[in-house]
């Protein structure tokens, strides 16, 4: 089992993401989360096949199909999210952390670099 925290962004919206192998070809997902437009997608999407996910171009997967489908917001991490999830439960993607933080907004390039240096 794998439990995902999502906080989206400037939306405010969060999500859960649980995720369990139903077998060796599939995933099952739960969603819970304040956002209409995933609640919505979840509707038509709890399982997933590992292999053909895994497999395919990121805009021939299911989940970002599926989520063309419903979600408006392009920049959305939520599909990212259930991909990561798919990599972890297939044994294929190391239980990591992915974060995304905007270190500064408004510096010059090199400032930024020497930020982000001097963290990693």
């Amino acid at each position: 089992m794998a439990v995902c925290w999502v906080k989206a962004g400037w939306c405010g919206h969060e999500a859960v993401i649980e995720a369990n192998k139903k077998d060796s070809n599939t995933i099952v997902f739960s969603l819970e989360t304040s956002c209409p437009y995933t609640t919505e997608m979840h509707k038509h999407f709890k399982e997933i096949n590992i292999a053909e996910e895994l497999t395919s171009r990121i805009t021939e997967t299911q989940t970002y199909k599926r989520a063309s489908q419903f979600i408006p917001c392009v920049g959305c991490p939520i599909p990212s999210t259930i991909l990561k999830t798919v990599e972890v439960l297939s044994g294929s993607y190391h239980q990591e952390d992915t974060v995304i933080k905007f270190l500064n907004f408004n510096s010059q390039p090199s400032e930024t670099v020497s930020k982000v240096k001097a963290i990693t």
